[in-house]
């Protein structure tokens, strides 16, 4: 549990004038201290932080211009799968104009995969197309126009994904995997006339699950670009072109990919046709991903790249590709690269993830994807390069909080983000109740866990390097930078520490690995002060949680044999050996424990599992010290993280059911029952995770992968507690003498009809502030924190 509470009290409590009320005040919460509860409270979710771009990929992107050559500026125009643009609500499609996100409508949606994947503009509006069968309040299927104000369809639709669009002879040209488009069959290509849908030809086929994913025009023709075989009467090996009344092949096509071939990107460079995807031949050129057509034979360019080629645009005269790629021409370009006529150079130190998205707007060159950093700039799927340096697009938190503790005063948050709160902070952060400060040079991967040990902040996860020093997953703060714990932890892949834990006055870190400094262990270890042992023969898989309880170190995972017991998945550790917990928990197939806590005196763990010892218990179990019991009907799906707060156990994972209630992936148990969090943490569907709980001052904290709590866009991180802050009696947005002065009325009732927290029975919950259910001299020091003059 996470605690920034006092825990003495001053020797003198100064106030400025208002001491005699503070001594009256005393006495009163001496003589009427009382136990309200939880439910009786006013809590809410409080509004947190918006992203830096998007919150989920970006497929296509379009600059559009509302009213022509009117006042408003050009709009950027963002579609792909994500439910925040900025601080904003927005599903699946966005634009930026400059300075903010702003939404369009209600977005895309309907069925799973609503995802935007194409867009353009004909005649003067903007044309989004994709999954989505729903867009803002009408049905489309498939492919819908926005107006500036209202989203309407094109006829009946399609019948399937559209990936592209483009506008060739003034027609909307689309090309998908649909088979038909309007009622009428065309084969994953057709076009819009204004009023009805009709094919291009008999459209393309063949090929094992055919689709066009890449449209463009060069030298009068349309191009269409996918997985094919033929296009209409005509052999085409996924590259085929129209001339307005037939079909016809471009060379030999695009082939020889180790995958299955296709083309995804198409743009005109120089006055040659150029084609990007997954594909290793071309007539008698090699191509590597990228390949120019200059008219009659296809030709490399370069040495291509090492991987798929998704982008393609023409840049202050030079050809940018964006993909999965991290090399091109031999030369490291992580996933975007120019060519400027002769060879390849990279952009700046590239991206972090995938660019599958490319346009200019106001000048800059703007790349969409999956990336979360750009050179050292946090970012969230968008970035724009000005020629020399890459931007993010507006500010927030780019990536999940997955760790969080207090020290020192401060909340210190540790995770996958590299910038925070519109901070940039790279993995971990502190927070001092206003705004978020960076810790040194952070850390050059995720922050997994945290703990204090010996005084000092540790942190331990992914990471290797804190700033130019190798730490291997495990580093202390000494207050100033992060500094090693001996040789830290090692082994073959995938090595990483996902809890910490202190017993006995040693540090013990859990995870994946097979050696501590050189000496081998089993995916434990413990550190002494200066050097790192094993604890017995350690354990066979994956740690995932620590923690002490009745005196013993309590430890759950994947792993299922400790010390060579079996253990099923959470084992205790009495400062010699290894023994289970009853029978631990199980599941058919899998089973895991991803947290633990206390509570109520009995140790409760989390995870997913069916069964504790002998008791049906779906996810969550508590362990008496004897016996395996449920807590009622448990969670629908996974319990990532646990904790205590104002007397209730909270858990936040995977789950949206809890003991029948519908919750959202965070609940409260209140030692009889299940109950919500208002609409508790949101997300995208099927994606949404809550990795840690705590509190801090009188608030409830989560982070994890999500985009809003409650009603509120809140990216990553969020907070939970009283609707205002403690001591605001009469609810007017500060603690001062009307609080004080009214007090009283608290206990004897609605006096002042203005005391609003009185007349609902909540006012005490403002003046607990150290959370143990009474009112005290304790809650007097925490409350003249918050005094207002």
């Amino acid at each position: 549990m996470i605690r920034n509470k006092p825990t003495r009290v001053p020797a003198t409590i100064r106030v400025h004038e208002s001491a005699r009320l503070w001594v009256t005040m005393c006495v009163f919460v001496i003589v009427n201290a009382g136990t309200p509860a939880f439910g009786q409270c006013a809590f809410e979710w409080m509004p947190g932080d918006g992203v830096p771009g998007v919150s989920g990929g970006i497929w296509a992107m379009t600059v559009w211009d509302p009213d022509g050559p009117g006042p408003e500026p050009e709009l950027l125009v963002v579609g792909g799968n994500f439910e925040v643009a900025g601080g904003v609500a927005a599903k699946n499609i966005a634009a930026w104009d400059g300075l903010a996100w702003r939404p369009l409508g209600r977005g895309g949606g309907g069925e799973d995969y609503s995802d935007v994947a194409a867009l353009t503009v004909f005649n003067g509006e903007l044309v989004a197309a994709g999954g989505f069968t729903i867009a803002g309040e009408i049905s489309a299927s498939h492919i819908a126009r926005w107006d500036g104000s209202t989203w309407q369809p094109f006829g009946s639709g399609v019948d399937d994904w559209v990936s592209s669009l483009t506008v060739y002879d003034g027609e909307l040209i689309a090309g998908g995997s649909f088979a038909t488009a309007g009622g009428v069959s065309v084969n994953r290509i057709a076009r819009w006339d204004g009023s009805d849908w009709k094919p291009l030809g008999t459209g393309v086929d063949g090929g094992g699950y055919p689709g066009v994913y890449t449209l463009a025009v060069h030298n009068g023709d349309l191009i269409a670009g996918g997985r094919f075989t033929a296009a209409g009467d005509t052999n085409a090996n996924n590259i085929a072109r129209w001339d307005g009344s037939q079909w016809q092949s471009l060379g030999e096509g695009l082939m020889g990919s180790v995958y299955s071939t296709t083309v995804y990107a198409l743009t005109v460079y120089q006055g040659e046709l150029v084609a990007g995807g997954f594909f290793l031949a071309a007539g008698e050129a090699d191509p590597n991903h990228i390949a120019r057509w200059d008219g009659s034979a296809w030709r490399p360019l370069g040495a291509g790249t090492d991987w798929g080629v998704y982008a393609l645009m023409v840049f202050n005269g030079e050809l940018v590709a964006g993909g999965d790629f991290f090399s091109a021409g031999g030369t490291a370009a992580l996933h975007i690269a120019r060519w400027d006529g002769s060879g390849w150079q990279s952009l700046g130190t590239g991206l972090n993830g995938g660019v599958y998205a490319l346009t200019e707007y106001e000048g800059e060159l703007i790349a969409g994807g999956w990336p979360t950093d750009a050179g050292g700039t946090g970012v969230s799927r968008i970035a724009r390069w000005d020629g020399s340096i890459w931007k993010s697009l507006g500010g927030g938190t780019n990536a999940p909080v997955n760790t969080q503790l207090a020290y020192h005063g401060e909340l210190i948050a540790g995770g996958d983000f590299t910038v925070i709160g519109r901070t940039p902070a790279k993995h971990v952060a502190r927070w001092d109740g206003a705004g978020w400060t960076p810790m040194g040079s952070g850390f050059n991967s995720s922050v997994n866990a945290m703990t204090v040990y010996g005084g000092e902040l540790i942190a331990g996860g992914y990471f290797i390097h804190a700033a130019e020093t190798v730490v291997n997953r495990v580093a202390r703060w000494d207050g100033s930078t992060w500094q090693p714990l001996g040789g830290g932890v090692g082994g073959e892949s995938l090595v990483s520490i996902y809890a910490l834990a202190v017993y006995n006055d040693e540090l013990i870190v859990g995870g994946y690995f097979t050696s501590a400094d050189g000496t081998p262990v089993n995916n434990i270890a413990r550190w002494d002060g200066s050097r790192w042992r094993p604890l017995g023969g350690g354990l066979n898989s994956e740690v995932d949680a620590l923690t002490v309880y009745h005196g013993e170190l309590i430890a759950g995972g994947y792993f299922d044999i400790a010390g060579g017991n079996s253990v099923n998945h959470i084992a205790r550790w009495d400062g010699a050996a290894w023994t289970p917990l009853g029978g631990g928990v199980v599941r058919d197939h899998f089973a895991i424990v991803r947290a633990l806590t206390t509570y109520n005196g009995e140790l409760v763990a989390g995870g997913y599992f069916s069964t504790a010892g002998e008791t049906g218990a779906e996810n969550i179990a508590r362990w008496d010290g004897s016996t395996w019991r449920s807590l009622g009907t448990g969670v629908d799906r996974d319990v990532w993280a646990l904790t205590v707060y104002e007397g209730d156990l909270i858990a936040g994972g995977y789950f949206e059911i809890a003991g029948g209630n519908s919750v959202n992936h965070i609940a409260r148990w209140d030692g009889a029952a299940w109950q919500p969090l208002q609409e508790g943490i949101t997300g995208p569907a099927y994606n949404t995770w809550v990795f840690t709980l705590g509190d801090f001052g009188d608030q409830l904290l989560a982070g994890g992968y999500f985009t809003g709590a409650g009603e509120s866009v809140s990216a990553y991180w969020a907070r939970w507690g009283p609707a205002t802050g403690r001591g605001d009696a009469n609810l007017d947005g500060r603690f001062n003498l009307a609080d004080l002065s009214s007090f009283p009325n608290c206990e004897s009732g609605p006096h002042d009809p203005s005391n609003r927290a009185a007349a609902t029975g909540e006012c005490l919950c403002f003046f607990n502030t150290d959370g143990d259910g009474d009112i005290d001299l304790v809650d007097l020091a925490g409350l003249q924190n918050e005094f207002v003059p």
